[in-house]
């Protein structure tokens, strides 16, 4: 059960975080709301693309594989592991659902530099900067303890790695760019994925 479990998690995500936050933004504004990576954006922003579709297609390939009994996970982890780790999945996925709600018709994937859209900083976004991404390492938390197998750790510390990249050299330089000292205050004020409880900002 363990590969039909993150399958089943993996479905779910696919159609309600991201096919439903896509309908539900077109339904609203017309737009897709996706934002292709372009050819004149910079390598950082290649490379992050690159490695996020590289290990979201991987892992659930490895998902797939394991429904199917071609893989097996390496660790037993036990029943009541296996039930924690569909807990945290689903989690993540309620998170990022919530999050992108949150986000209006602000909401994009991908960052269009020429594209203007409005700071969110109510709701989750009071507490944290990228609470979408928190439910994604959640999500990927959930899915590793479903699936405990190297190759499922190695494409999600991809996923991490890109999610990194992304953020640190495309969206806050580009938000930066956009709202300026309104942002930075924003920064002090929140964590990038997790509230902050320190001093020290952006994290």
């Amino acid at each position: 059960m363990f590969g039909a479990d993150a399958l089943t998690l993996y479905l779910v995500f696919l159609v309600f975080a991201v096919g439903g936050r896509i309908a539900l933004h077109y339904l609203a504004t017309g737009d897709l709301g996706v934002r292709t990576v372009k050819r004149t954006a910079s390598n950082t922003a290649k490379c992050a693309s690159i490695l996020l579709f590289t290990s979201f297609v991987a892992t659930f390939v490895l998902s797939l594989l394991d429904a199917t009994g071609a893989i097996r996970p390496q660790v037993d982890l036990g029943e009541s592991t296996n039930t924690f780790g569909a807990a945290i999945s689903l989690a993540g996925i309620a998170l990022m659902i919530l999050s992108q709600y949150q986000m209006g018709t602000a909401w994009r994937f991908g960052v269009d530099q020429a594209e203007r859209t409005e700071l969110v900083t109510g709701g989750l976004y009071a507490l944290v900067r990228n609470p979408i991404y928190t439910g994604v390492f959640l999500f990927c938390i959930g899915l590793l303890v479903l699936l405990p197998h190297v190759l499922m750790l190695i494409f999600l510390a991809t996923a991490w790695l890109s999610i990194e990249l992304q953020v640190r050299f495309v969206e806050e330089p580009h938000l930066r760019g956009l709202h300026g000292a309104v942002y930075e205050k924003y920064v002090e004020q929140t964590g990038r994925y997790f509230p902050r409880f320190s001093g020290k900002s952006g994290r």
